[in-house]
């Protein structure tokens, strides 16, 4: 049986090898810093990585386990960049090291700004946007965004985020002021003006802290969806399109051709292998049907993988037998869609 490694990541990995356990086609190696971690629990064999391991001196540990276990396809997270320059010494040990692009692409796709500002908007459209560094940019984007013409005074919000980022750290909406019942509803990822300028002024000041560059852009209010995705040089196997509902429980999977035809180009132009996910939201339009507008592309596993598993497909399973070439992209299963899914959590005891 052949063997899918997988280096520390994100734990959205544990649902991952649980998926190729219940397959059964591939056998699973793990390794974390964090023994109890749940993907060294959901692995057939484990490794402990040492911690603090950065840069080339990770990659030459990682070549090392590749060595040792002899693992057919390397599903690369921690240090894909790292990895991705020096792929090749891993494939003249035998293994597919799967970083999705090559180092440059992955730079790219990490600075969301640089991101932005190539981006095709025929593909798709974009929120307007600017970037700041420091309290004075960060007032000459307001005003810069405030006079752009999709901006309505007293209806468009305007939120910020960091260039460089994962998941929802550091962004916020921008309000006039947070009130008693935003704060009882626990609305975390709301700012005042008032805040924003207090923070940004700190990056004026000589502080440890400083500010890195800070994307700034209107918020769009339509519905959101993220579209799980698994490729190999370029071509489109399999994706599945999820909107998020209100509330954030279950989440929708929706027939979406037009997205299907996005995920198929940003493959081919970034020629991606294997998984990776883009986010959109909609622009409310007056007749009622939102725009989609792309936000960001990653190059990696999304952490709400799960749910688009539950519609049938198994996204570490399909990159691994692309990569091998025991499947063609053309041929890989389509998504379950018109589903709604919801992710269950589980205990385990520790032995």
């Amino acid at each position: 049986m052949k063997t899918i490694y997988f280096n520390k990541n994100f734990s959205v990995t544990s649902a991952q090898l649980d998926a190729l356990k219940h397959e059964g086609r591939f056998a699973t190696l793990a390794s974390h810093s964090d023994p109890e971690n749940t993907m060294m629990l959901a692995a057939d064999r484990m490794v402990q990585e040492p911690r603090g391991l950065l840069g080339d001196a990770y990659v030459d540990w990682l070549l090392g386990v590749v060595q040792r276990e002899h693992p057919d396809v390397f599903i690369v997270g921690k240090e894909a960049g790292a990895v991705a320059e020096r792929r090749s010494e891993f494939g003249a040990l035998g293994v597919q090291a799967l970083t999705v692009a090559d180092a440059p692409t992955l730079r790219h796709l990490d600075r969301k700004d640089e991101f932005l500002r190539a981006w095709d908007t025929d593909v798709l459209p974009i929120p307007a946007w600017t970037t700041f560094h420091d309290l004075a940019t960060f007032e000459a984007g307001l005003a810069e965004l405030e006079e752009h013409p999709a901006f309505v005074p007293g209806v468009t919000r305007l939120c910020v985020k960091p260039a460089r980022g994962i998941y929802a750290a550091g962004f916020r909406v921008l309000t006039d002021g947070r009130d008693l019942g935003s704060f009882l509803k626990g609305e975390l990822y709301q700012m005042s003006y008032g805040e924003a300028r207090r923070l940004f002024s700190q990056s004026d000041a000589q502080t440890e802290t400083t500010l890195p560059t800070m994307l700034l852009m209107h918020t769009l209010e339509g519905a959101e969806r993220s579209i799980d995705c698994v490729a190999w040089q370029g071509e489109l196997a399999a994706s599945v399109v999820r909107r998020k509902l209100p509330g954030g429980g279950p989440q929708l999977i929706e027939n979406r051709p037009d997205l299907l035809r996005v995920a198929r180009q940003i493959a081919r132009q970034y020629r991606l292998s294997g998984i990776f996910n883009f986010q959109t939201k909609d622009h409310r339009l007056p007749d009622d049907k939102g725009q989609p507008n792309m936000l960001e592309i990653n190059a990696r596993a999304s952490g709400g993988l799960r749910y688009s598993m539950a519609a049938g497909i198994n996204f570490a399973s399909l990159a691994a037998q692309l990569a091998l070439g025991e499947l063609k992209a053309e041929d890989a299963p389509r998504p379950r869609t018109g589903v709604r899914v919801a992710e269950v959590k589980a205990a385990l005891v520790l032995e």
